[in-house]
């Protein structure tokens, strides 16, 4: 069986280096939180991700490439699923994706005082969209 070259993969591409998804500090996987996963460039070697988290024991957070094998233990544990989770352009609370329900317009703009001033001061808006999961934890984020 002879094997393929991955064409998306330049023949000098560097291998990304997976580091071990646990705590540095209590050297486990049982406290931690998945905050992000993210997509890497096609690589030689094994499948990765770029992975966020956070240990609930120590309170310490980490940022690095992870085994896709091992992001799956994690994310396949037993219980319910704790904090927020940001994967794929979605959002998951609660171990499902969070659903839109609306859009806005938030100022920005916060008087010094409480006085009132004519100063002619232009106020400035961000849009926003509203997310939101089905125990009603919701989250707005930038439009």
């Amino acid at each position: 069986m002879s094997s393929m070259k991955n064409p998306l993969v330049p023949g000098d591409a560097t291998r990304p280096h997976a580091e071990p998804l646990q705590c540095r500090q209590c050297r486990s996987a049982d406290h931690v939180d998945l905050e992000t996963i993210e997509s890497i460039e096609p690589h030689a070697g094994d499948l990765m991700v770029r992975v966020a988290y956070r240990c609930r024991a120590c309170e310490v957070s980490y940022a690095h490439y992870a085994a896709f094998h091992d992001v799956a233990a994690v994310l396949n544990r037993n219980g319910p699923a704790s904090g927020l989770l940001q994967f794929g352009g979605q959002y998951f609370h609660c171990g499902v994706p969070m659903q839109f329900i609306k859009s806005s317009a938030r100022s920005v703009y916060a008087p010094m005082s409480t006085e009132v001033v004519e100063d002619g001061l232009l106020d400035v808006y961000l849009k926003t969209r509203v997310i939101q999961c089905r125990c009603g934890f919701r989250m707005e984020l930038p439009g």
